[in-house]
């Protein structure tokens, strides 16, 4: 059987989600997420923009998505990773097959693994995200070392600037996300399962990583801050040195037309 995780936007409004959702058997609401149980299959939405499909059809899932733009803030380009999942005496995570354990609380070994799924499709668009700024940026200390200077004008570098800004700050506002879900400290007979899926999907290794791409990131943004103040103090240098040649300039001539 197929599972689908996918990252479309910052956020979603789940309340506003479910008073919507048509064919449902029942509806669930957990910390951060919302649990759509239909005859065949279940939905995990997460408020912080990601959803988690068991075992639904391509053309109900594209639907779902479809409803799903209603209720997005901050659409992004999707993220998606596909597993394969079955059931068996004992739970287990192996190249990207995913093995739960025969009880009657599927749904919640499902919502466990959803939750380290989720993070782990936030976490990568995290990753493109920081990734296409720094690319964006990467010519910047080129510059530097080869001109001993930024060829941009004051305003651009500014915008540069709030744009590195907003970035790092967007990602460290929501970086708690990647942290253990409430649903796992609630209910500990399920933190196997969610740390077996963390450990899997190498989400701590990643996180770390990020982190020390955003210093990257930090780094870029403290260079170009220095690069602007600078060029402003050369202004001021260069406004003061010429008010001085004005000052002599004129005390000069002063003295002359005494002299004369």
């Amino acid at each position: 059987m197929r599972c689908v995780a996918l990252c479309t936007a910052e956020t979603y409004d789940l309340h506003g989600l479910a008073l919507t959702l048509e064919g449902v058997e029942f509806i669930n609401f957990y910390t951060d997420a919302l649990h759509a149980s239909y005859k065949n299959w279940e939905v995990f939405f997460f408020s912080y923009g990601c959803v988690v499909f068991w075992n639904v059809p391509p053309k109900e899932e594209n639907a779902l998505l479809e409803k799903l733009k209603n209720y997005e803030s901050s659409s992004i380009e999707s993220v998606s990773e596909e597993f394969e999942y079955s059931f068996s005496s004992k739970p287990r995570f192996f190249q990207d097959k995913i093995t739960l354990a025969k009880t009657r609380s599927h749904a919640l070994q499902m919502l466990a693994v959803s939750y380290g799924l989720s993070q782990a499709v936030k976490l990568s668009a995290f990753e493109e995200r920081i990734e296409n700024t720094i690319e964006a940026t990467k010519n910047i200390p080129q510059e530097l070392a080869l001109r001993g200077k930024i060829a941009l004008a004051r305003k651009e570098i500014s915008k540069r600037i709030g744009a590195l800004f907003i970035e790092r700050n967007s990602v460290n506002l929501h970086s708690d996300i990647l942290d253990a879900p409430v649903f796992i400290w609630d209910h500990p007979e399920y933190e196997n399962l969610y740390i077996m899926t963390i450990k899997v999907l190498e989400l701590h290794a990643r996180t770390d990583v990020l982190n020390r791409r955003l210093d990257i990131v930090k780094e870029l943004f403290e260079m170009m801050r220095d690069e602007l103040n600078n060029r402003h103090s050369a202004m001021l240098e260069s406004i003061i040195v010429l008010l001085i040649m004005i000052e002599v300039i004129l005390t000069l001539s002063i003295h002359v037309f005494h002299l004369i």
